[in-house]
This record gives structure tokens, C-alpha cells and sequence, in this order.
């Protein structure tokens, strides 16, 4: 379940299992911008590693782009698509699709990608199901992110914090540490020698 998912491999199986059961698609694709903002797969079911090699990259929408909106293509014969990525989709055997943005903070980070093997008109119920799909994973990965960051910043300061002990443990110079009262917290040792206190 995307609600009980913590790591990012938990939080894409559980988001696929989810478009899988009540979209009815026969396969399905989880794709994030990367740092240089293009948009890659990061987790997959039942695609040919040639046909994501042929599409890597593509996005409808850029990195942060505000209010994406949902592109479903309902006949792959029919549509308005470059022949080179309709040759590519059609020899994969999909016949519809649909792209469904995934944002977070309102900005779009990512998509998630429904293949069918045949045309299917895209009603009302399935427009709101893959959204609300969109939402959840979009949530679990921000709440992921922002923990990752916490990780991140935590791991930073610890180093900073290690690097500047070392510096005062180490230094020539006398250092000491005190309240605003000047009572001592801490003093290093040059500081112990020259003084003769601590």
C-alpha cells in the first residue's frame, strides 16, 4: 500500500501494483526527472528494455512545470504522434496509452505511463482513478524525499560538526568556549596550557 511504503523501491512497487489493478492496463512505468531535468524510468512492468531505451527522455512537460494536465491517447493508429514514436510504441504492441503527471509541492517531478494492447476510449471513472493514483504517489514520494533530505541535512552536520572539533581539538591557538556569563563550557588544550586553567 502507498500509504505504508518507506523506501523508494517499496513506494514504486506498491504505486505500479496499484495502476495495474484498477486501471486495467497491461502494463505500466513510473518515470522521474533526473538532476539535469530529464525524465527517466525508475521502476517498470512489463516493458522491452528496447522500447524504453527508445523513449527515455521523452516528457509532454518540464521539470517544475505548474499544473500539468493528463494526456490520454485513446488510438495509437489515430493519433497526432511522430512516426518514429509510433513505430516505436506500435512494435511494442500498445495500442493506448495514457501519460498521468506525478507532482509535488505542485510542481511536476515525474509520470507515470499505462499501455494497453488495444484502443480504449478513456471514460470519466478512469480519468479520476489515475489522478488520484498520481496524488497518492506523488505524496509518499515527497514525504520520502523530505525524509531523505532530513537524512542528508543531519549527515552534513554531523561531518561539519566533526571537522570543527578536530580544528579545536587540534589548534595551536588557545580557544575556549563560555556562556554569556563567562563561566567555561569547553577549552581546548593550547588554550589549558597558555591559561593554566581548566
Amino acid at each position: 500500500n502507498l500509504y505504508r511504503a518507506s523506501s523508494l523501491p517499496d513506494i514504486y512497487n506498491a504505486a505500479l501494483d496499484a495502476i495495474l489493478e484498477t486501471l486495467g492496463c497491461r502494463s505500466a512505468s513510473i518515470l522521474r526527472f533526473d538532476h539535469a531535468g530529464v525524465m527517466r524510468f525508475v521502476a517498470w512492468r512489463g516493458l522491452s528494455e528496447g522500447y524504453r531505451k527508445a523513449v527515455d527522455g521523452h516528457s509532454p512537460w518540464q521539470a517544475g512545470e505548474r499544473n500539468p494536465e493528463p494526456i490520454f491517447i485513446d488510438d495509437v493508429d489515430k493519433a497526432d504522434l511522430p512516426a518514429d514514436l509510433r513505430e516505436t510504441i506500435r512494435a511494442e504492441g500498445i495500442q493506448a496509452l495514457a501519460f498521468i503527471p506525478i507532482t509535488s509541492h505542485g510542481e511536476t517531478i515525474g509520470k507515470f505511463m499505462t499501455y494497453y494492447d488495444a484502443p480504449r476510449a478513456f471514460d470519466r471513472e478512469t480519468i479520476e482513478l489515475a489522478v488520484t493514483v498520481a496524488r497518492q504517489l506523488g505524496f509518499s514520494l515527497e514525504r520520502t524525499d523530505a525524509e531523505t533530505s532530513r537524512r542528508a541535512a543531519l549527515e552534513a552536520l554531523r561531518e561539519s560538526e566533526e571537522r570543527l572539533r578536530a580544528v579545536f581539538n587540534s589548534s595551536a591557538v588557545g580557544v575556549a568556549i563560555l556562556t554569556p556569563d563567562a563561566r567555561f563550557i569547553e577549552a581546548n588544550d593550547a588554550f589549558s596550557e597558555i591559561s593554566g586553567e581548566w
